[in-house]
């Protein structure tokens, strides 16, 4: 599959398609990243890929999506940061939600503040430390306010400067 990638062109591209849905997981995993090479995207196969039983597949899928993270429904992705689902499909969505940006980055990581995962817990409650309002994030946005509060992440100095900076009254 790499071979492929490396060598064909985006005409290839259906023959690794194809080998998305093959029993092997190693197999599959290559196809997407071949795909990935390619440059060849399709946001909806992809995502259904998100959800594959294997590792791999799904974060080859990610890294696929990454610069197409803003065409994945975020409500869709949200759901993905369940406890009971696959570590990984957790992962990625959090990886996902993360370059979303904005009020949906906030939204993710104050989900998962107090996660039983500690890797994905301390992953989610620094994006919250170190988020800060942007041009996509309307000034005064009541939703903000009661994301940092629920996050219980900073002191009262620290709450009261993020709320002004993103345009509440703290």
């Amino acid at each position: 599959m790499s071979g492929l990638a490396e060598c064909g062109d985006r005409s290839d591209a259906e023959v690794l398609w194809a080998l998305t849905s093959y029993p092997d997981p190693v197999v599959r995993a290559r196809a997407v990243g071949g795909l990935r090479a390619l440059d060849v995207l399709d946001v909806r196969r992809l995502r259904a890929l998100l959800d594959d039983p294997a590792p791999g597949v799904v974060r080859e899928a990610t890294l696929a999506l990454m610069p197409s993270a803003r065409m994945l429904d975020d409500g869709w992705l949200l759901e993905r940061l369940a406890v009971e689902r696959p570590r990984e499909t957790r992962v990625s969505a959090f990886r996902l939600l993360n370059a979303y940006g904005g009020l949906v980055r906030l939204r993710a990581a104050v989900a998962l503040v107090d996660d039983p995962d500690d890797k994905l817990r301390r992953w989610a409650r620094q994006s919250v430390l170190r988020w800060h309002p942007t041009a996509e994030v309307p000034p005064g946005s009541a939703a903000v306010g009661e994301l940092l509060e629920r996050a219980r992440l900073f002191d009262e100095y620290g709450l009261k400067r993020l709320k002004w900076e993103a345009g509440l009254k703290a």
